[in-house]
């Protein structure tokens, strides 16, 4: 009876071993976490009010199978030394296949962001892990009741795009992919319920989210942007946002109640040691490199979702099932 190993339970991990053991093969997925789900996990639905496809629907249901499936065995969600630091087990030799799927880490507050924004009080501002959160605990009468990041509604919101990401000082010359379209839904989001809130995107560049004029139907909205990298953020009742829009009146400044700092997707600290325990390389930007530079590993050894590059949610859902067909056809072979 085949058997497959999958390092990282988040939406990659778990669609690959649901997807594997619905077609009869037996699955260890090891997480390190107290539950699987991963980041995605506390994503929220971002309809205002019908769908953004935003993703996180693919997820419905999912860590409800994956835990009830009769062919997955998870490892790993209480404290066990060598799951703690995804080292495979002491019998990995016996799998057929190991799927590494352990995700990406974000910056945080006030730490690795990026070089050139210099931040004084963090008060007021957030990042877009901590907006995504919001978005899972919104109700029906608004977006920041169930928190204390906000006293009352806001009358201004700034987003800043591209923050950790096209920073060479942060190792991350690399568009991270997810951003815009998470920021600019949210955007949605905080306009259905916020109809006078001023909302302002500063942005290097913005990536195509869906097709047609989106960005149009965005402004149409309301929203601005203004095409810039901020200097310098100072936070507090108000938070300060100055920069440099390049008119000749030069550095400008502008305050907000809220400031949303877009973070990116970063290569996971522990990238190194994966790579040492598995035989895997690492590329430039420190993911993983994907089965074809391990030909000859035993058992064979493939990288799946963002453990080896950026992706959106959909994109980590579709290459998860391209991994998974791709263990079966090797498993099937042996």
């Amino acid at each position: 009876m085949a058997q497959v190993l999958v390092v990282g339970a988040g939406v990659t991990g778990c669609t690959v071993a649901y997807t594997l053991a619905e077609l009869g093969i037996d699955v260890t997925l090891l997480e390190k976490a107290d539950r699987i789900g991963g980041k995605v996990r506390k994503y929220g639905c971002k309809a205002a009010p019908r769908c953004q496809n935003c993703g996180v629907c693919l997820t419905t249901g999912l860590w409800d199978k994956v835990e009830k499936h009769e062919k997955i065995h998870v490892t790993g969600t209480v404290p066990v030394t060598t799951c703690q630091e995804n080292r495979p087990p002491d019998n990995s030799d016996t799998f057929d296949a190991i799927v590494i799927s352990t995700g990406f880490d974000n910056q945080t507050l006030p730490d690795r962001f990026s070089s050139h924004l210099h931040i004084t009080n963090s008060t007021g501002i957030i990042t877009g892990t901590q907006l995504e959160e919001l978005m899972l605990g919104r109700t029906g009468t608004g977006l920041f009741e169930n928190s204390d990041i906000l006293t009352k509604a806001p009358n201004s919101i700034a987003f800043i795009q591209c923050v950790g990401s096209r920073d060479l000082n942060e190792s991350g010359l690399y568009c991270s992919r997810v951003c815009c379209s998470y920021s600019t839904r949210a955007a949605k989001v905080i306009r259905s319920y916020y109809s006078d809130c001023e909302i302002v995107f500063f942005y290097m560049e913005l990536q195509n989210v869906e097709s047609g004029d989106y960005y149009k139907g965005l402004s149409e909205l309301g929203v601005k942007f203004i095409e810039c990298r901020p200097l310098k953020l100072t936070g507090g009742e108000s938070v300060t946002v100055e920069y440099d829009d390049g008119q000749e009146s030069g550095i400008k400044s502008k305050e907000f109640d809220l400031v949303v700092l877009s973070d990116g997707i970063y290569a996971g600290k522990e990238n190194d040691l994966l790579a040492e325990l598995y035989g895997l390389d690492i590329d430039k930007d420190g993911f993983l490199l994907p089965v074809g530079s391990n030909i000859g590993n035993k058992p064979a050894v493939y990288v799946a979702g963002c453990a080896r590059a950026p992706m959106k949610i959909d994109e980590a859902h579709a290459d998860a099932i391209t991994v998974a067909g791709k263990v079966l056809s090797q498993v099937n072979k042996a």
